[in-house]
């Protein structure tokens, strides 16, 4: 399977050291304003494995030229959010199975306009909300299933970043859209994902320099707080969750699982693992067998998408409570 990946920044790199592992898979060719160097591509928030570039990867400046070539069968798009909507439009007009990087696109509208092509095309179409793919996350479920989603009386996730010094566009708004839409979308797929549609958002401010404490709402009385945001260029990343339900506990930080049942404490093993290989090579499996990403689906991307938005609404209106629409 012959994957073109169109941005080789802070992600790309990850992307292509992940592919350049799966069987049968490679990179053809990448698309990037300039020649990218065969080892460094742009280094972001992350200490990521990234993938030196093959002498034998084709670059072309033209990211139309290296979709419409017929050899290629997967698109990989790691570009700026603002560029998605064009790219994934040529891309399944060409006959092109896709995997965008999150957030699916900056609007509502963006997010319809995608789906409905994805689904006209008949070409597997996924988003990478890599959070699905972690291990602490994905244990966090069979957590959910234990416990009774129905008994969890608090949930907390958090992530946080200095303000992105790399990648001028992540900080244009109009382009990334945000801190909420760029990087708490991770948590607002989780949150969704675990929990499903809430009731009723809000959301505030908690401080500099663009950051968010929402609240999403549920009809059982449930709130799930999903915080945190870009903070002072200086501040590491950090990324955590809190669950609790009568007599259980499980908390994510510092690289620690930590479960606590009926008063007994322990930790839960992390395996050594690489999600967004285990993401990548879920999304070229799909395509192998023409079957939809049931794991990660973009219909539940694009949700993230709509959540992210009207909880900025909400912080913009002061904390205002927005009625979920479904």
């Amino acid at each position: 399977m012959k994957f073109a990946l169109l941005g080789y920044g802070f992600m790309g790199g990850a992307h292509l050291a992940a592919i350049q592992r799966i069987p049968d898979a490679e990179v053809k060719a990448v698309s990037t304003r300039t020649r990218p160097t065969a080892d460094a591509p742009a280094r972001g928030n992350l200490d990521l494995a990234s993938g030196p570039l093959p002498d034998t990867v084709q670059w072309n400046p033209d990211w139309r030229a290296v979709i419409a070539d017929p050899e290629i069968d997967a698109i990989d798009v790691c570009l700026p959010t603002d560029m998605h909507r064009e790219v994934v439009l040529a891309a399944f007009a060409a006959g092109k199975h896709v995997l965008s990087e999150k957030p699916m696109a900056l609007t509502v509208a963006e997010c319809d306009e995608l789906l409905a092509a994805a689904a006209k095309s008949g070409r597997t179409f996924m988003i990478g909300q890599v959070l699905r793919f972690m291990y602490p996350y994905r244990y966090a479920a069979q957590f959910l299933d234990r416990v009774g989603r129905e008994n969890v009386t608090h949930c907390i996730l958090r992530r946080s970043a200095g303000y992105p010094q790399w990648g001028g566009w992540l900080t244009e708004e109009s382009r990334s859209g945000g801190a909420i839409l760029d990087m708490l979308c991770h948590d607002l797929d989780m949150a969704l994902d675990l929990f499903g549609q809430p009731k009723s958002v809000r959301a505030v401010s908690i401080g500099p320099v663009d950051t968010m404490r929402g609240t999403l709402h549920y009809a059982s009385g449930l709130d799930v707080i999903v915080e945190g945001g870009w903070l002072n260029p200086e501040a590491a990343f950090s990324a955590s969750f809190e669950i609790q339900a009568p007599d259980a506990r499980l908390v994510h930080h510092d690289n620690q699982l930590i479960q606590t049942l009926h008063g007994v404490e322990a930790p839960v093993e992390i395996p050594a693992h690489d999600p967004y290989f285990d993401e990548i090579a879920y999304f070229v499996e799909c395509c192998r067998n023409n079957q939809p990403p049931n794991v990660c689906p973009p219909s539940e991307s694009a949700l993230a998408v709509k959540l992210a938005l009207q909880l900025k609404a909400s912080r913009e209106a002061g904390g205002q409570e927005l009625v979920w629409q479904q």
